[in-house]
This record gives C-alpha cells, sequence and structure tokens, in this order.
C-alpha cells in the first residue's frame, strides 16, 4: 500500500529547492558576467534585453536538470515547476526594479521560453546515464 504524507512532498519538494537554487546561483553568474562586459563595452539596449532572457532561460535549464537529477524521477514535473518557480522570481524582481507595465506578450514569451528550457533539462536530467564501475 502507498504511503500518503509528508514523505511524497518531501522527495518532490527538496529536488525542486534545490534545482531552483543552482538556477539561481547560473543566472547570477551569467548576470554578473554580463554586467562586467557592460562596464567594460557599451551594449545596446536590446542587445541586454535578449541577453537577460538568455540567462534566465539558461538558468531554467539548469534549475530543471539538476532538480531531476536529485529527484530521479518525474523529470518533466521538476524541470516544469523549476522554471514556474524561476519566472516567478523574475516576475518579482521586474516588478520591484519597476521595469514591468504588464504583463502581455512578451511575458508570456519569457513564461513558455523558461518553462521549455526547464522542462527539456529535466527531461535531460533524469535520463542522465548512470556511470557504472
Amino acid at each position: 500500500m502507498k504511503q500518503s504524507g509528508m514523505h511524497g512532498s518531501k522527495r518532490f519538494i527538496r529536488p525542486v529547492t534545490y534545482g531552483l537554487g543552482i538556477g539561481v546561483l547560473v543566472n547570477f553568474l551569467l548576470l554578473a558576467l554580463m554586467a562586467g562586459a557592460m562596464s567594460i563595452r557599451d551594449i545596446p539596449q536590446s542587445f541586454i534585453s535578449l541577453l537577460s532572457i538568455l540567462s534566465f532561460v539558461v538558468a531554467g535549464f539548469a534549475a530543471g536538470y539538476f532538480g531531476a537529477i536529485f529527484s530521479k524521477e518525474r523529470g518533466l514535473l521538476v524541470g516544469l515547476f523549476c522554471g514556474a518557480c524561476l519566472f516567478v522570481l523574475l516576475l518579482i524582481a521586474g516588478l520591484a526594479a519597476g521595469k514591468m507595465d504588464g504583463f502581455g506578450v512578451q511575458g508570456f514569451t519569457k513564461l513558455a521560453a523558461i518553462l521549455f528550457a526547464s522542462a527539456l533539462g529535466g527531461i535531460l536530467g533524469v535520463n542522465k546515464r548512470k556511470k557504472f564501475k
């Protein structure tokens, strides 16, 4: 008989938390690298927006990938949940900075890109080959 309760939720929440932490760290490192590049060279605003979205997509992939590695099962679900949480962080950061007027088409595009990348990362992470000795 299958047990319900806290054990099942811990098996889902812990990998999502670890994956989200790694995704946030990857995003922080990518944005810091971009900030260093912008201090050295003048970069057009449209390119900066593209790079920031790309950094969130790469961070979403990393979050889904490592979350699924920690989970060892349900890679698509773990990846999607990591991507959704990362998008919520993007939304909160955008609102806090006062850079978002509304959600709009660009918001849906960011959401779709992050969810796709994190789901792909989750699928690849759970299907990663194990090394045998």
